[in-house]
This record gives structure tokens, sequence and C-alpha cells, in this order.
């Protein structure tokens, strides 16, 4: 081991630890996935302030179990996005 990481595995847990595309986001949710704040940020593309602030106000959560991350609720991030596309293409 070097540095706190075994050196076999390492390559391995990089693959586990990379940003997920928007689009690969996108399916997640299509899949009902709930999404962490920095995905979902992502996503709406907005900044981690901005997510942490949604969550609660406009996008339901709940906590990750086992820890206090929470997470978001598909439906509503799936609803403010269909919101944002309406508003962009003027409808």
């Amino acid at each position: 081991m070097r540095g706190g990481v075994d050196t076999i595995s390492a390559p391995a847990m990089g693959a586990l630890l990379m940003p997920r595309s928007r689009d690969e986001l996108r399916r997640a949710l299509d899949e009902g996935e709930w999404l962490r704040v920095g995905d979902l940020a992502t996503v709406l593309d907005v900044s981690a302030s901005t997510a942490h602030r949604l969550l609660g106000n406009q996008i339901g959560f709940k906590f990750k179990p086992g820890g206090k991350q929470r997470i978001a609720d598909p439906a509503d991030v799936r609803r403010l996005l269909e919101e944002s596309e309406q508003t962009h293409r003027g409808q």
C-alpha cells in the first residue's frame, strides 16, 4: 500500500469514482435513481450551493442510508428538468 490506497485496486477504484456525464445521470433518473447533490448539480447545470438550496424547497429528498448525505427525489428532478426545457423552448 502507498498513500493509504492499495495500488492493485487503485485503477478499479478510479473507475468507480469517475463523475458521470449528464446523459448518464439522465438515464439514471429515468430508472428512478435518487441523486447525490453533486450529481443533481451536474444534471441541472447549477452550482452545488444551488443544488443544496433546491433540496427541500423544490426537490424532495431523503437521507442516504447510514449517513447524513441527502439524495434527491428523481420525480422532482425530472419535473424541474421538464419545466426548464419548456421555458428554454419558449412554450
